[in-house]
Parts: structure tokens; sequence; C-alpha cells
């Protein structure tokens, strides 16, 4: 699959130095680099792991603040915003839910027993 994506890169990049099709530039900058390595990523594990997200996300900024005059004052806080959210939406692990009903020196530093009132 590597070698694939690497003869395709090849071709476009002699296509570009030749000029004999119309590419835009932005086609050829490093943000989309981040790109395409997301994306690599993501095929490369069937998209289950959510690494390859944040590649994209990341060369996507960047791309829009190359060339969108004066995105970065919106992008940043809108990424943040995306991230916060993600965090918060995703649904806790079983292993996280484990570790604190099996792990006894949690447990010492926690109190999560009732609190009892006496009368």
């Amino acid at each position: 699959m590597l070698g694939i994506i690497l003869l395709a890169a090849g071709g476009l990049f002699l296509v570009d130095q030749l000029d004999a099709l119309l590419i835009p530039d932005w086609l050829f900058s490093w943000p989309m680099w981040f790109i395409a390595w997301g994306a690599y990523m993501g095929a490369k594990h069937d998209f289950k792991k959510p690494s390859w997200i944040f590649m994209i996300l990341i060369g996507v900024i960047f791309l829009i603040n190359e060339n969108v005059y004066d995105a970065d004052r919106i992008t940043w806080p809108i990424a943040l915003i995306i991230l916060g959210a993600w965090i918060a939406i995703r649904p806790a692990k079983q292993t996280d839910r484990d570790f604190w009903e099996k792990n006894e020196k949690a447990k010492q530093h926690f109190d999560f027993e009732q609190p009892t009132t006496e009368a």
C-alpha cells in the first residue's frame, strides 16, 4: 500500500514540476502531508484508532490558515472546542471503571462510602 502511495505522490510531483496540468499550489503544501499521513494511518488501521482524526484535523487547520486571510483568529479556538467536545462525549472505557473498583490504593485515597448521618 505504501508503495502505491509513493508512486502516486511521485507522479503528482512530476506532473507539478512539468506544469502539464493546472494543479493548485495548496495540493503540494506541507499541511497536505499531515492530511495524507492521517488518511494513510486511518486506512492502515481500518479507521478504528482515533489518531488519524488528529493528523487530518491538524493538516486542515494549517491548510486553512495558509490559504484563508486572517483565518487563524478562529481556527484554533474552533479546534479546541472540537477537541473538548470529543473528550467530553466519548464513552468511558470499561478499564477506567474497573480501575476504581479493583485498585485498593485508589480506594484508600478516596472514600466512596455513602456518608452516614448519626441522629
